[in-house]
């Protein structure tokens, strides 16, 4: 694992901040390996929290009105589609009360999930009532993940920090429902001012927890480095940790449950953090999904030049460069990024062998370039492409800039394609 200089400290003892609302919003149809099909007429009238699009299927996605307002197109922005929804302001919204947690099972839990499009904070967008098909499954320990190992995000932290008595009565819920045995909260070691807040509050409404700290490395936030740090079973990808008797939920995926049960909201909105090397005006802020990335650089008072600064939405390793301030902030996006733009020398592979060093998954990158260029399929596959988790270390520790990450993408791509 890599130790990557990190901007936490200049945003992870801020508190949350929020943003006026944008007079248009974008909302992302796109959802974990489908698109969302809208439900809604466009020129319709539609009320805060009312249902906009959904997809069906084995990953059924749904996603909801942020605002109320006007729909007023179907548009496509970076070559995908988005809703735009016309904002009145009126903030009008759909009837809301909270569930009754104590008649919650795991049927009507996973229900809940969907009705309500709860889907991974963490990134990956994952359907969260996914997570809870567990079948014959026992679970046996509950991680909620709040290592955020990408180096500029705190948004997990300004949550654990401010949110600490409603996120632990959502993990109560939840461990009653699974009928856990453990639940443990993971933090990295540098976060570890809010291990004693979260074991005062945890002890205040009986809820049985542990907190551990595991190291400030990279990529040890992701889910299968997770599991291996806290109960120290190494699984492969595409495992499923409640085979094993294992979940893991994301902590902005604990507040989107938590805002379900007691409050009876969909999701509409998740904690940002914006950050990076070219940004001025740095900070933890909940944003609506679906709002333009112009108008959250406004609102914070964050210049946008194309010419020097890359815009990032997501972490500075897994997320995506885009040049578009209509792109707006989607299930996934745990950071708005301002970088200064650097140029890249790219060159021949010197065979080094630091991306294999480095690869959490023991993978060897280098070879997956040669055979997507070379559209040798079987050799990606024989190589373990579909083991990456696409951390990116590999890209960051090339001394010839070898597009790495490119070719992972575009070789994945012809796998899924050819089935």
């Amino acid at each position: 694992m890599l130790i990557i200089p990190s901007l936490k400290k200049k945003t992870k003892h801020q508190g949350l901040q929020t943003l006026d609302d944008a007079a248009d919003f974008y909302l992302p149809l796109a959802a974990y390996r489908n698109t969302m099909m809208p439900v809604v007429e466009i020129g319709a009238t539609v009320l805060k929290y009312e249902l906009l699009a959904e997809s069906q299927g084995p990953f059924a996605s749904k996603i909801h009105a942020p605002v109320s307002g006007t729909v007023a197109a179907l548009l496509e922005i970076d070559g995908k589609q988005v809703l735009q929804l016309k904002n009145d302001y009126q903030d009008t919204p759909v009837p809301t009360a909270p569930v009754d947690a104590e008649a919650l099972d795991i049927q009507s839990f996973r229900q809940l999930l969907l009705d309500y499009g709860i889907q991974g904070a963490g990134g990956s967008q994952f359907p969260t009532q996914l997570k809870y098909n567990l079948e014959e499954y026992k679970i046996h320990t509950l991680i909620f993940n709040g290592v955020e190992c990408e180096p500029y995000l705190t948004a997990d932290r300004a949550l654990l920090s401010e949110k600490t008595v409603p996120l632990l009565k959502a993990a109560q819920v939840i461990q009653k429902i699974v009928a856990a045995e453990r639940i443990v909260f993971a933090i990295e070691k540098q976060n570890r001012q809010v291990k004693p807040i979260l074991l005062k509050q945890a002890a205040t409404l009986g809820v049985p927890i542990e907190v551990q700290l595991l190291p400030d490395t990279y990529p040890q936030g992701g889910e299968l480095q997770l599991i291996k740090s806290v109960v120290g079973k190494e699984l492969r990808k595409g495992s499923i940790p409640a085979q094993h008797g294992i979940l893991v939920n994301n902590i902005g995926t604990l507040w989107a449950i938590y805002k379900a049960i007691f409050e009876g909201s969909p999701n509409v909105e998740r904690v940002v953090t914006v950050s990076g090397n070219a940004c001025e005006t740095l900070g933890n802020y909940t944003i609506k999904y679906g709002t333009p990335v112009a108008h959250i650089l406004k609102a914070t008072g964050n210049p946008w030049n194309p010419e020097a600064q890359t815009l990032v939405l997501g972490g500075a390793m897994m997320g995506k460069a885009i040049s578009s301030g209509t792109t707006a902030i989607h299930k996934g996006s745990g950071g708005l990024l301002l970088l200064k733009k650097q140029a890249e020398n790219q060159q021949n592979c010197i065979k080094c062998g630091l991306c294999v060093d480095v690869c959490p998954q023991r993978l060897m990158p280098l070879e997956f370039v040669r055979f997507n260029q070379q559209g040798n399929q079987a050799a990606l596959q024989q190589y373990h492409l579909g083991d990456c988790i696409e951390c990116g270390a590999c890209a960051y520790v090339c001394p010839s800039h070898v597009p790495l990450m490119e070719n992972i993408f575009s070789g994945k791509a012809q796998l899924f394609t050819s089935g």
